[in-house]
């Protein structure tokens, strides 16, 4: 799959995810890595031990599941078979879902519990639903949303049984928990994202709204100024039956949910946001499926003009597929700067040497995996330069610091590298082309070498 791709579709969050379910079978404890999210390591893992493309399989069997039971649910509600076509064209032709796919990412997952859930809710197995859902926690994060959405519906349909039920993840994980951190609270005590965590800075609050393209690109936009428009009618009208509350419930809070609480985020610069786009794929299929029902519902006097339509759209859509030009991915400047300073890396002696990185794309061109047990590569951020240099150093190791992560994830601004007397650049690697950079620095990769007695 990414034979012809100079990196992959995601160079940073998607490889990370890779190494973590790779090495947790060398490694137990990282089946509750938090950050890499238990559930996605525990289904992803086999398919992690076959290399990154084993990962991106993974993601695309989970697309294709989410597909199929999105036709599942049209076919009960006896939805035309073009606007059936219109569901995955609409999900593949925007940007950030794509991406999510082939990038090794975790929303595809989330996405598959989400309909599977709407799935069984629809069809009133509200014991099944409620387990399916109690598990999306420990796929995004965002997964506490539909827990509550969740209990929510199970109030309105007099399931009470089934209410506690949406606590079986969290019962499970925890005590998992006790073995791994001597913690039953651990999904909470233990959890890497903090509300006052403002390290990216704020954006606006029109964001997500203005970049609507990436995660539901101009056919999904165009469903929805159809299907509002029709479920808004049904509403007026009454028509409850075609409404379908349940559905609506469903899609709505989940969707708008994650896109109001991440426009909040990164508006008031909390929770670490960083403003990405593909975070609003989540709960995308559900919404979209939800208006193509309603268009559905919109009786034509000539329905084979309508067929022809959504034909044609279908047509457009998959022509536009054909002719992307954003696979296979190509690597960006400093990606390339990644690779050189990779290049040099493996011919230098680095047998006693530790490499103390943040660009997962470093350790992915060195072929390691530094959460394997014999990887002498450091993923790591320095809250105390001095301090962790006396601690976890030796003459010799080295620091890679780019220019995206190095300023802030890593937490080594430039100037004090260059100034540190311990310290001494070896190599740099500047990027051809120069792109706006917020901290100000050359956009490249730099090599440092701990000699603390030159």
């Amino acid at each position: 799959m990414m034979q012809h791709a100079e990196v992959p579709a995601d160079v940073g969050d998607g490889i990370a995810h890779y190494f973590i379910s790779q090495a947790s079978w060398y490694n137990p404890s990282l089946f509750l890595h938090h950050w890499g999210k238990p559930f996605y390591i525990l289904l992803s893992s086999p398919f992690a031990q076959f290399g990154f493309n084993g990962l991106v399989l993974f993601n695309v069997i989970v697309f294709a599941l989410t597909v199929s039971i999105g036709f599942k649910i049209m076919q009960q509600k006896n939805v035309t078979v073009w606007l059936q076509l219109l569901f995955p064209l609409i999900l593949l032709t925007a940007h950030d879902f794509a991406n999510t796919i082939l990038g090794g990412l975790t929303e595809p997952l989330f996405n598959l519990a989400a309909i599977l859930g709407l799935y069984l809710l629809l069809n009133k197995r509200y014991f099944w639903f409620a387990l399916v859902v109690s598990f999306m926690p420990f796929m995004r994060s965002e997964g506490q949303l539909p827990v509550l959405l969740a209990v929510f519906l199970l109030i309105y349909y007099r399931s009470y049984r089934s209410i506690p039920v949406v606590l079986t993840g969290f019962v499970l994980y925890g005590f998992a928990g006790i073995v791994v951190y001597g913690e039953f609270w651990w999904y909470f005590t233990e959890s890497p994202y903090s509300l006052n965590n403002a390290i990216y800075g704020k954006g606006s609050w029109s964001h997500y709204i203005l970049s609507y393209k990436n995660y539901l690109g101009n056919p999904g936009l165009y469903i929805l100024m159809v299907g509002i428009p029709t479920m808004i009618f049904l509403l007026m009208k009454r028509r409850w039956k075609e409404f379908q509350f349940d559905w609506w419930f469903w899609a709505y809070g989940t969707f708008v949910g994650v896109l109001f609480s991440h426009s909040y985020f990164y508006a008031t610069g909390t929770n670490g946001s960083y403003g990405l786009t593909r975070i609003a794929t989540q709960g995308v299929p559900v919404f979209i499926l939800l208006h193509l029902y309603y268009l559905n519902t919109i009786k034509l006097s000539k329905q084979r003009i309508a067929s022809m339509v959504y034909a044609l759209f279908s047509l457009i859509m998959i022509f536009s597929l054909i002719k992307n030009k954003n696979y296979p991915k190509k690597a960006k400047p400093l990606d390339e700067q990644i690779f050189a300073a990779a290049d040099f890396l493996q011919k230098t002696d680095r047998d006693d040497r530790q490499i103390f990185f943040y660009a997962p794309l470093l350790c992915y061109a060195l072929k390691d995996n530094n959460y394997l047990p014999d990887s002498k590569m450091r993923f790591f951020s320095f809250t105390n330069l001095d301090e962790n240099l006396i601690k976890l150093f030796k003459p010799g190791d080295l620091i890679v610091r780019d220019s995206h992560f190095g300023p802030l994830e890593m937490k080594l601004p430039l100037n004090v590298l260059t100034n540190h007397p311990d310290l001494v650049r070896i190599k740099e690697f500047v990027s051809a082309e120069q792109l706006d950079d917020p901290m100000g620095e050359t956009e490249g990769v730099m090599i440092y070498e701990f000699r603390p007695d030159k």
